[in-house]
């Protein structure tokens, strides 16, 4: 859009246009001096807050500059200043409270979400913006209350259902975590994460099968979920399926040789098994990768006791 056509919808936006037809209407025998001093000021008027907006919108972009290149303080200062000129700035408050939050003015940060949703309802997103907030502070039951706020104005934020299925979890409260999980899936049937936490909750339920069959479903959506072939086998050997367990292990492995977990989940069932030196080679490599767990070394010393 050219200038002079920006000036021209300012001044329809300040109201002025019948003013300024008549203020300008010099074949009119009643154009006087002060219809000239009008137009005068009111092209001056709309020069001057078209000009102010593009300073200040300039202003605001440079903080956002500043905060991607990691200076928070700079984008932090710039920010405060935007809104000292522009008060009702819904996007300036919600900049101001991401960069707050990533330099750990955790309270601040909440505040200044809080301003830009009360200032704008269509930031109502940033009620998942103050559920992680929250949740870094330790306050679980506020953050998930953050979380219901969020979905409550827009029921279609997966991933918030499943973050408040994880803090559910947190607290130990699996049959709340599962509902939380499956309204995230109800939300997007292709969210791989919510199927997995499912799992997970369906496990510490003692719903084996139900668990199994999310797991099933991660790998259909993504077979290279590595997790979900650890998980899997876990279950499989709880129901005594060992060497259904063993090959999703080796499957989780084989995407990610570097997991000291599953190498131990491995062991484990190969012990079961009665294989006591692949076993103990998948203890040693376990603990290969994370020394400082007891568990494992526990482990590997009892397969190399000599059987009485």
């Amino acid at each position: 859009m050219k200038f002079h056509q920006r000036m021209h919808r300012q001044i329809r936006q300040l109201g002025l246009g019948k003013q300024l037809e008549r203020a300008s209407d010099r074949s009119s025998p009643h154009f006087t001096r002060t219809q000239r001093l009008l137009l005068g000021v009111t092209l001056t008027l709309a020069i001057t807050l078209l000009i102010s907006r593009g300073a200040y919108n300039a202003f605001v972009e440079r903080g956002v500059e500043l905060e991607q290149q990691g200076n928070l303080s700079g984008a932090i200062a710039i920010y405060q200043d935007a809104l000292r000129l522009n008060p009702t700035d819904a996007f300036t408050s919600f900049n101001l409270g991401a960069a707050l939050e990533k330099q750990g003015q955790l309270a601040e940060a909440i505040v200044a979400y809080h301003r830009a949703i009360q200032l704008d309802a269509r930031y109502t997103f940033a009620y998942n913006s103050i559920g992680f907030v929250l949740e870094k502070q330790g306050k679980l039951d506020d953050a998930i209350a953050a979380y219901q706020q969020a979905v409550a104005f827009n029921p279609g934020y997966a991933f918030t259902y499943t973050c408040m299925g994880d803090l559910f979890s947190k607290q130990q409260k699996f049959a709340a975590a599962a509902v939380a999980y499956r309204q995230a899936i109800q939300a997007d049937p292709k969210h791989v994460l919510a199927y997995n936490h499912l799992g997970s909750a369906l496990k510490q339920q003692g719903k084996l099968a139900e668990a199994i069959a999310a797991h099933r479903q991660v790998i259909r959506l993504d077979p290279d979920y590595t997790a979900a072939y650890r998980d899997l086998g876990s279950l499989l050997a709880m129901q005594g399926k060992l060497d259904d367990a063993i090959a999703n292990y080796r499957k989780a492995l084989q995407l990610n040789p570097k997991s000291a977990e599953t190498h131990y989940g491995l062991g484990v069932v190969l012990d079961r098994q009665g294989q006591r030196q692949a076993a103990a080679a998948a203890y040693q490599q376990a603990i290969a990768l994370n020394p400082a767990n007891r568990s494992y070394q526990k482990a590997l010393n009892e397969v190399q006791t000599p059987i009485r």
